[in-house]
């Protein structure tokens, strides 16, 4: 089985390659509250942190989101994200912030 994903679709029509998958299915960005439960699912925020993290993420891509989760949850050094994977620690949501403004400034 193979997944992919892309926000160019119209491009990848164009040339023919969606054409090689059996289903394409267009994903809606996620609303506020949307976001709030995939944050809350993951796990990786303090719970006073969900709501104001939910809210800078209204009309996000799930594919960005996720992105952007991973970036934050690597720390501001840079390290294994393994301790917040795990529950041991969770994501600083100023750090959060920081990787937010760089994932909207690469748009």
């Amino acid at each position: 089985m193979v997944i992919g994903t892309t926000s160019e679709v119209d491009f990848l029509d164009s040339i023919g390659f969606c054409d090689t998958f059996s289903i394409t299915y267009n994903l809606p960005n996620l609303s506020r509250n949307d976001a709030k439960k995939v944050l809350e699912q993951l796990n990786v925020f303090a719970d006073e942190d969900i709501d104001s993290a939910a809210e800078a993420l209204d009309n996000m891509p799930i594919k960005k989101l996720y992105m952007l989760i991973e970036m934050a949850a690597q720390g501001a050094q840079g390290g294994s994200a393994e301790a917040i994977y795990s529950g041991k620690e969770k994501i600083n949501i100023s750090h959060f912030f920081d990787c937010l403004g760089d994932v909207v400034r690469l748009v």
